[in-house]
């Protein structure tokens, strides 16, 4: 994988991450909003019903209080009112108790007092019709009251109940929230550290596959990296009929060097040699280690003068390495061979045979010199 194609796979990394995790708090929040809504939507009706009914213990105990004031006629229509309503919001919050998600056994005795005022308000009814036939209205207040605080009492546990019981809701869906968003975290971070653990390897197979195409001395590319790069500048130039060009060279009594000076220092002149050829070519030719002591260069797009001009370009400035850039008190020379073909003749198998045997006359006529196949 080439550095811009590892680039753009960090990049889709990083964006699919980024929506991902977008994705993800827009759920959250979406899923945040709609359990606020549905934890609020289970006891609303049921508390309105509830704060609505408690308006009736008032109403009530001030309807009695005001019998002893004239107008009983107008007392009584107070007292029709109420006691037409009572049942009627008993009903409602009867029903609603039952829908919801309390427990029977927390409203059973406040809905139970509830079910015995509803018993007792025909009995409420007969008093006040007695009151309008002129019967004083003790009993009807004495009973009245009764009501009232039976009312006031269970609506009273009522509210507390439901109140308590929205609160401990509230409190579990906001747990169950908090879980949800860590467990949503915790997966984010798996996935981001498989796409961190993916880009790692693809890296590091990248890195794999350069280093087995390289040179592990000299850092220049090896023969199988020159065969597959032939391959590609041999179909360039049967595509544009432009030359292609070949040069093998082969630093002169590589051996005696080795001989007299180690294989340290040996390695030391490659590694010179190396650098030397990369300043002298250009940015578009292939350099590669062949093996040894041999080096070989593909110079696309470059007819037989150029090629040739390169090569004693190269032979030059090697003859001219110093004892300090060489690291040893010596010089030494390259012999080169150069072949250059188009189209069909610039296969490699054909280039090397020719620059091959051209090498071979460099190293007959005397070495530090350069010939064309």
């Amino acid at each position: 994988m080439s550095e811009r194609q590892h680039l753009a796979l960090r990049w889709q990394l990083a964006l699919g991450f980024t929506l991902l995790a977008g994705v993800c708090a827009l759920a959250i929040g979406l899923y945040v909003a709609n359990a606020r809504q549905h934890v609020g939507a289970n006891y609303t009706a049921l508390v309105a019903d509830v704060v609505r009914a408690q308006q009736h213990p008032v109403l009530l105990r001030d309807a009695l209080d005001r019998l002893h004031e004239p107008s009983p006629q107008a007392h009584q229509e107070r007292l029709d009112n109420l006691l037409w309503r009572i049942p009627q919001h008993i009903e409602g919050v009867t029903h609603g108790l039952e829908r919801s998600q309390l427990d029977p056994a927390d409203y059973t005795a406040p809905l139970d007092r509830l079910r015995g005022v509803k018993e007792q308000l025909p009995e409420l009814q007969r008093r006040v019709d007695e009151m309008l036939a002129g019967v004083p209205p003790d009993e009807l207040r004495r009973l009245g009251y009764l009501i009232e605080n039976d009312l006031a009492r269970a609506y009273s546990e009522l509210n507390e109940l439901i109140h308590t019981a929205a609160g401990e809701q509230r409190l579990i869906m906001e747990r169950l929230t908090l879980a949800i968003g860590v467990l949503v975290l915790l997966s984010l971070l798996v996935v981001g550290a498989l796409m961190l653990a993916l880009l790692r390897l693809n890296h590091q197979r990248a890195a794999v596959a350069r280093l087995s195409q390289m040179d592990e001395l000299t850092r220049l590319g090896n023969r199988r990296h020159l065969l597959e790069a032939a391959e590609v500048l041999h179909q360039q130039s049967r595509r544009n009929g432009q030359p292609l060009s070949l040069a093998l060279l082969d630093l002169d009594h590589f051996k005696r060097l080795n001989d007299t000076y180690g294989h340290p220092a040996g390695d030391r002149v490659l590694v010179r040699f190396a650098e030397a050829l990369r300043e002298e070519t250009r940015q578009a030719d292939v350099i590669a280690r062949m093996g040894g002591e041999e080096f070989c260069v593909l110079m696309p797009d470059t007819p037989a003068s150029g090629a040739l001009e390169l090569a004693e370009r190269i032979r030059k400035r090697i003859a001219a390495l110093s004892h300090q850039e060489l690291g040893i008190p010596t010089s030494i020379s390259v012999s080169l061979g150069v072949a250059t073909g188009d189209g069909e003749s610039s296969n490699f198998d054909s280039l090397y045979s020719r620059a091959d045997h051209a090498l071979y006359l460099a190293k007959a006529n005397g070495r530090n010199c350069t010939q064309v196949g």
